[in-house]
């Protein structure tokens, strides 16, 4: 025998259906024709409030001088050839403004310094949460110009001798020194591949920069037996612009090898047959 429905529950039970869910229910039902498909619009806002959950955070999760920003997701993917609305994005919090910011400048550290170090701190925590920000993600934060962004990037990475892990870098997309560039040149400081696993941002397996290794290696012996960078690069199928790059590291490092091949004491090219391709 069913249990007899009491007063409260009759008065009480169909408040529960106040809420996001019913709303989108109803929207699902009326406007978008799921009403003999009811089964299927539950499971679509099941997922959708998921989605939401993660997307937003309390106030109480954002305290002064903080900032709730979207960051493109750091998943081990180039995301290169999607528009950035396609692209899956992860929520990250920021510190904007830190107490170590207000004490430095009422110290009379420079604004350039804090403003570089400030570039430096986003960039690191978006990272730390699962995404990455671009240079143009600085420039909209901190209200800086594209090409000031990249400049204060560039002289923390001189200074502390780091890579700071933004996009370009860390999904190597744009006209940036990709992580071959930077294992080929680590290499030539001097570093083994364990060691430079630890020092790229983000950290690399050891795998993947003994590839990058090898592949660097593959053109020095290449280089030094005569071969020209065109045919280096078609052999090894590098892109034009990742060989000339390859080339001015071994300009740099390796002068018995450009004696030795008269390819490299010559341009490799005209800039209208140089083009920009990715890695």
């Amino acid at each position: 025998m069913a249990a007899r429905r009491t007063h409260r529950v009759r008065d009480f039970e169909p408040l529960r259906d106040k809420t996001l869910a019913s709303v989108l229910r109803v929207l699902f039902e009326i406007e978008f024709g799921y009403g003999d498909k009811l089964l299927f619009a539950d499971a679509m806002i099941e997922r959708i409030l998921e989605t939401v959950d993660v997307y937003i955070r309390p106030l109480i999760m954002v305290k002064p001088g903080q900032v709730l920003w979207m960051a493109v997701i750091a998943d081990g993917h180039k995301h290169a050839a999607q528009a950035l609305k396609d692209t899956p994005q992860v929520p990250v919090v920021l510190d904007l403004v830190t107490d170590a910011d207000l004490a430095a400048l009422s110290g009379g550290e420079s604004f350039v310094q804090v403003r570089r170090q400030r570039h430096a701190r986003l960039l690191k925590q978006a990272l730390a949460q699962g995404g990455v920000l671009a240079q143009t993600d600085l420039a909209a934060l901190t209200l800086t110009s594209q090409s000031v962004v990249g400049s204060d990037i560039a002289q923390v990475q001189r200074t502390a001798d780091c890579r700071l892990p933004y996009r370009g870098v860390v999904q190597d997309i744009g006209p940036t020194l990709s992580h071959k560039v930077e294992v080929a040149r680590l290499l030539e400081a001097g570093h083994f591949e364990p060691e430079i696993c630890r020092m790229l941002s983000p950290v690399h397996t050891l795998r993947s920069v003994e590839r990058y290794a090898q592949n660097y290696k593959n053109v020095l012996k290449l280089l030094e037996r005569g071969l020209v960078p065109d045919e280096v690069s078609g052999i090894l199928s590098l892109s034009r612009r990742l060989m000339e790059q390859y080339v001015q590291i071994v300009k740099e490092h390796h002068p018995d090898i450009v004696q030795g091949n008269p390819a490299l004491r010559t341009p490799t090219g005209s800039p209208d047959q140089i083009q920009a391709e990715g890695q």
